[in-house]
């Protein structure tokens, strides 16, 4: 089996505008993954778990922005009828779509995620405003601009809470502080990004289809640790792409196995043309891979949960 390699890019990449932690973690999982979709542009047809996630967050989005007492279960089912609608138009769904209707299994995923959701609270009882729900913070910390999204900012009897929903399985015990990682350093960019505005008085990650909230209380040493760590993997992506040659590393981890670069990846398969060229353009693309604003490919790539009980310290068959 191959050990993981050292990729010179022939085709030196755009520096990258901010990072999330969505982002950091590909990073520290792959560079070479990392440099090929956030700042090359390389994106696959989304794939049936990431229609799921769209559909779902922005079926409880359109339910928690209804007024408390038409937060039925009902009324929850009607919603995710209209993201689904709003969702599967999209380009890129076009493969999944082309294959076969997924409409009928995202709403049975959808809806037992809605269950999920009413089984681990009241919607009716939840105090949340409508500019607590998908909201975008940004901020620098230590240097680095930060960005991303936050699903839900709420009022727990006085107590405000940041909170991100998950339809994949719940985290196992040695992978809760992964699962974590975004939701503290979203607790330090708000509070970075508004003077006024302190720390958050709790995080909570809640699994839907797995029927479980996991919850902490802020800590602004622990916050302030997950900011830094975040601010070094900035400076270290700096300096990488800026260099006269860049390179990469290319990681080999059980986490390939839901890669959509693996069959061009030069960790597998040495015998590929270099990575920046025009000949392995044409084999990403050959691999059902489009080229798309980076906007557009972070904002689909955020969404995207991969597994989080692979343990990526693993090789790679």
């Amino acid at each position: 089996m191959p050990a993981d390699r050292l990729v010179r890019l022939m085709a030196a990449p755009a520096p990258p505008r901010s990072l999330s932690p969505t982002s950091a973690s590909t990073w520290a999982q792959c560079q070479l993954k990392y440099v090929l979709g956030y700042l090359m542009g390389w994106q696959e047809p989304s794939t049936m778990p990431q229609l799921v996630g769209n559909v779902v967050h922005r079926a409880v989005e359109l339910l928690y922005g209804h007024d408390p007492a038409d937060r039925t279960r009902a009324h929850a089912g009607d919603v995710l009828r209209t993201a689904l609608g709003e969702e599967l138009p999209k380009p890129t769904y076009a493969r999944l779509v082309a294959a076969a209707d997924p409409s009928g299994e995202v709403l049975t995923t959808g809806d037992d995620a809605l269950d999920g959701l009413f089984e681990l609270e009241d919607p009716r009882q939840v105090t949340v405003g409508e500019d607590g729900l998908e909201v975008w913070v940004e901020a620098e910390l230590y240097g680095a601009p930060i960005r991303g999204r936050i699903d839900r900012i709420y009022d727990a009897s006085g107590a405000e809470v940041i909170a991100d929903y998950k339809t994949g399985k719940v985290a196992q015990p040695r992978f809760v502080q992964k699962a974590f990682f975004g939701l503290w350093t979203y607790a330090a960019a708000l509070a970075a990004a508004d003077p006024e505005h302190r720390l958050a008085d709790r995080i909570e990650l809640l699994y839907l289809i797995g029927r479980e909230r996991l919850s902490r209380p802020v800590l602004r040493d622990v916050a302030i640790d997950q900011a830094k760590t975040l601010a070094r993997t900035w400076r270290t992506i700096g300096e990488v792409v800026a260099a006269d040659a860049p390179e990469v590393v290319a990681r080999k981890a059980k986490l390939c196995d839901w890669c959509a670069f693996k069959a061009a990846c030069p960790a597998f398969e040495r015998k590929l043309p270099a990575v920046g060229t025009p000949g392995h353009d044409e084999l990403l693309t050959a691999l059902g891979l489009t080229q798309r604003s980076r906007r557009d490919v972070a904002a689909a790539l955020e969404r995207l949960e991969p597994p989080d009980d692979v343990d990526e310290t693993e090789g790679a068959a």
